[in-house]
């Protein structure tokens, strides 16, 4: 094993430590300013953490992935996951388009914006990664009650501003072709950054499509004040969490209810990819805003006579919020690929109109 290769391993393990007990930190060090009512939840929410985050251990020695480390400023970076970086023409296994480069997916995980790791969404970014031939970067971001709105767009918009200026040299990525996807808060974030002026039309950078997987559209109203659909239970154990998931909109909502950097559901049609897909399980308390957000979407480019756009709602019946990231064996994976299938659909639709269609060979 050489010097760089233990260097990562020992870094990974150095950030899977900070991670792992991240809640108790920021309960007890971080933000030990926040209220009590904020801290004892964090210290709650520690070993539901801990179990969560051994995620990482399938990934020490063993990756679909390479790690980096972006710059967001002078004194900062964020840790993203590399997919399919390709380093010279010769990686491509295409015979034709030898040496163009791939098109670009940026991916942002789950976790009420308080919690998640980018570890998380690895079974979506390998596939993605896999059939459509493309870079994918799956990225973190500072964690809110410690850091809330606007931290985690800002560190969103600032990795999306790096990689435009810097993928196709760091990564053979296209940023003129480039698509996002997002786990609830992160399919708010992926949505969200779209308000960047490099991110919509005119802007060759436009971001061209995007999948979310029950992204959360609309922050002013907290957790328990969304309606609530009859297929959600009477009880919920992990209700003392909602104020976390609120803590990151909770200190601006007087001041940003019409900010569609923290409510994406209220961006202008102008500024939004022109192919979306969005999944809304059944059993969740989004579907009421998701219904919303396609509704006024498809009223105003009927309007202005936009027959190209679309955003497609699959609404997946017995299936609850967050089942894609749990264990196979709760949720089999035949049953997470019947989604993932029709996302990669999507992503392909979209790198078909722009020039590019994969082919793998020897089943890469």
């Amino acid at each position: 094993m050489d010097v760089s290769t233990t260097t990562s391993i020992l870094r990974s393990w150095k950030h899977f430590a900070s991670v792992r007990w991240r809640p108790i930190l920021d309960a007890l060090w971080y933000g030990r300013y926040l209220p009590w009512s904020l801290r004892w939840r964090l210290l709650a929410f520690q070993p539901l953490h801990s179990i969560g985050s051994l995620v990482f251990f399938s990934y020490i020695f063993h990756r679909p992935f390479e790690v980096d480390y972006i710059p967001v400023g002078p004194d900062r970076e964020l840790r993203v996951l590399v997919f399919n970086r390709r380093r010279n023409a010769s990686d491509d296994k295409r015979d034709d388009d030898a040496g163009r480069p791939r098109p670009l997916h940026v991916d942002a995980h789950a976790g009420g914006f308080m919690a998640g790791y980018p570890e998380a969404d690895v079974q979506w970014c390998e596939l993605v990664a896999q059939r459509t031939g493309a870079v994918v970067v799956s990225v973190s971001y500072r964690l809110a009650p410690v850091h809330p709105f606007p931290a985690a767009i800002d560190d969103v918009d600032a990795i999306i501003t790096w990689l435009q200026q810097n993928a196709a040299e760091r990564y053979g990525a296209d940023p003129n072709l480039m698509t996002t996807s997002g786990f609830s808060a992160g399919g708010n974030l992926m949505l969200a950054c779209t308000q960047s002026p490099a991110c919509h039309a005119p802007a060759p950078t436009a971001i061209k499509g995007y999948v979310g997987f029950y992204p959360v559209l609309d922050l002013i109203k907290a957790p328990w004040e969304k309606p609530r659909s009859k297929d959600l239970p009477s009880y919920d154990p992990l209700s003392f969490l909602e104020k976390l998931y609120d803590s990151y909109a909770a200190p601006t909502k007087t001041t940003s209810r019409d900010n569609a950097r923290l409510n994406p559901g209220l961006a202008p049609l102008e500024t939004l990819p022109k192919k979306m897909l969005i999944f809304m399980p059944r059993i969740d308390i989004l579907p009421a805003e998701i219904m919303k957000f396609q509704e006024r979407i498809e009223r105003e480019a009927k309007e202005r006579g936009e027959a190209g756009r679309v955003l497609d709602v699959l609404d997946v019946k017995d299936a609850f919020h967050g089942y894609l990231e749990v264990p196979n064996i709760v949720v089999p994976w035949h049953k997470k690929m019947e989604v993932f299938d029709k996302g990669i659909n999507l992503l392909q639709d979209v790198h078909a109109e722009h020039g590019w269609k994969w082919t793998r060979s020897g089943g890469g």
